[in-house]
């Protein structure tokens, strides 16, 4: 990919297409079922990988190493033949018995030694091991080096990163009441910076592709020899102000694959952000609903006093009484739908059984789209299923589930879902979605599987929290202000369906990004159908389920 930008003579039109060809995914390939950058586990993992081939390196270049001596040695070390001048004189020479022996002995025995190392040196070649390794997902491909590529470019965008500081490797929080940096030990080169630049206009983020350039240009300024040529840039820049311009005059500030900075380029730094809030609507504008999620996931503020007046604290005893002698902790976050959280519901215990149960098993999430369950943005971490009867640790987690909330958790029954464990790595998110399927049971061309047909929609939702995360990773919902922060040992729970089993649009709700750290969350989905008799009553069909009691 870089040999893309070494060139110090681009035409503009070349210039224009690296942001399309760096990006590109290896189709001859297949659709890898693993990725690096959307898990920590996974990055841990290839750390690991890292050093074997470190090591693998290092031996062959020792080798290689010893055979340059040796054949150093051979071609440098001069025989009397070699300063004699004349045919005659080099055939008196080997009429000498010794030295007929001396020159068998250096053809057999020294150039032997050197022959023997060459064939060494091919047997231990790594490269077989290195694409043995590459080809079954032990090493990173292309997709994942753009992946965490658009994963800074998403965090930069969503947490308004301070530039001088990223490039130089700091994440620096400045929109946030409490201020916070996260210091780092490399810092990104001009090329590191016009590569982003690349990926985040492929991605849409025409307005952060147009920093991250000009972030090249200020920093190749102190590099010598420059990573990139100065004149690549400076062109390179001009044609994003140009596409940024065009796509904002004819497609508008943002869509649902772009976004711009509401102004031509030029002009930015005279319109301050303004920021009307609007909750408590099903239908928001897409530039409303994104607005609401990143300031969510920033940290604002977005309810009134008087929206949270109502909300309390309490403890709370089970659907039978079951929990009486020990209590769980309730915080309510919102009443109609009703969302609340769970405090220090899930022990050590339980949540080291869960993660030494996925860690292994993890591959990319997927989510439904157009054409079945697919990969993309929208989603990226990665996900391990537990099924029922695949560990003792769900055994006892659907025990306590169904005394505490009331509801069926058995897959074979149609009551549940299977838990899903997943794993968040650099920038991964979930973006806003709903958790019931009405829209996949709607459409005429979805081919549904027997579970599906028969067990209803998703009525309710219980997130478990397996870890702490040190920056992002936080639960928001954009319509209804709500940021729900992941604590270890925590759960949010919240219904899906309204009392008439109709979905209720007010529960769209996006996993932030993870700025920092690694984010674990166990979901588990209830079906209505199984569930219809255990719910809780409403006197009103269309409004919300009941808060749990």
């Amino acid at each position: 990919m870089w040999a893309t930008t070494r060139s110090r003579h681009l035409t503009l039109g070349a210039l224009w297409a690296i942001a399309v060809l760096v990006v590109l995914p290896l189709h001859s390939r297949g659709q890898p079922q693993r990725d690096f950058y959307s898990s920590v586990s996974n990055l841990l993992d290839l750390v690991k990988h890292e050093q074997e081939v470190r090591l693998m390196l290092l031996a062959y270049a020792e080798r290689l190493s010893a055979l340059q001596s040796n054949i150093l040695s051979f071609v440098e070390t001069r025989q009397p033949y070699h300063d004699l001048r004349t045919p005659s004189e080099v055939s008196d020479y080997m009429k000498h018995p010794v030295h007929a022996f001396h020159l068998m002995k250096r053809m057999i025995v020294d150039l032997g030694a050197i022959e023997s190392q060459i064939h060494e040196l091919h047997a231990s070649d790594p490269l077989h091991n290195i694409t043995a390794m590459r080809a079954n997902r032990l090493l990173p491909w292309e997709e994942d080096f753009n992946g965490v590529a658009v994963s800074i470019a998403r965090l930069q965008d969503t947490y308004l990163l301070d530039m001088d500081n990223l490039v130089n490797g700091h994440l620096t929080i400045t929109s946030r009441p409490r201020n916070r940096t996260v210091p780092g030990r490399i810092p990104l080169t001009a090329r590191d910076c016009f590569f982003m630049g690349q990926v985040a206009v492929h991605n849409g983020y025409y307005d952060r592709s147009v920093e991250w350039v000009e972030s090249a240009i200020d920093k190749v300024v102190d590099e010598k020899p420059p990573s990139v040529p100065t004149e690549d840039l400076t062109k390179y820049l001009d044609l994003l102000i140009k596409k940024h311009d065009d796509v904002l005059d004819s497609m508008g500030k943002a869509g649902q694959h772009w976004q711009t900075y509401g102004v031509p380029v030029r002009e930015r730094n005279k319109t301050p952000l303004q920021f009307q809030t609007k909750l408590f609507e099903e239908k928001l504008t897409f530039a409303q609903e994104t607005q609401n999620y990143k300031r969510l996931c920033r940290g604002e503020q977005l309810r009134t006093p008087k929206m949270d007046s109502q909300l309390r604290c309490r403890y709370y005893y089970g659907r039978h009484g079951f929990l009486r002698l020990q209590p769980v902790k309730i915080e309510e976050a919102n009443l109609k739908p009703y969302i609340i959280t769970f405090h220090d519901i899930i022990g050590d215990r339980d949540i080291n059984d869960l993660l030494a149960y996925a860690t292994p098993r993890l591959f990319r999430s997927t989510h439904y789209g157009e054409h079945g369950m697919e990969t993309s943005l929208i989603r990226t971490s990665s996900t391990a299923w537990l099924g029922d009867q695949d560990a003792a640790v769900a055994t006892r987690l659907n025990r306590f589930v169904e005394s505490l909330l009331g509801l069926g958790t058995q897959y074979l029954k149609g009551e549940a879902e299977f838990y899903q464990l997943a794993n968040y790595g650099v920038g991964g998110q979930y973006i806003a979605h709903h958790d019931f399927l009405a829209d996949i049971y709607a459409d005429p061309n979805r081919k549904l599987d027997d579970f599906e047909r028969s067990t209803g929609d998703r009525i309710a939702t219980l997130m478990f929290y397996l870890s702490d995360v040190e920056e992002g990773g936080a639960t928001v919902f954009p319509h209804l202000g709500v940021r729900l922060t992941p604590k270890k040992g925590n759960a949010a729970f919240w219904w899906n369906l309204n009392s008439d089993g109709e979905g209720e649009q007010l529960t769209k709700h996006g996993g932030c990004p993870v700025l920092y750290g690694s984010k674990w969350i166990a979901n588990k989905w209830f079906r209505s159908n199984s569930n219809l008799f255990r719910l809780p009553c409403s006197r009103n069909r269309s409004q919300p389920l009941a808060p749990l009691v």
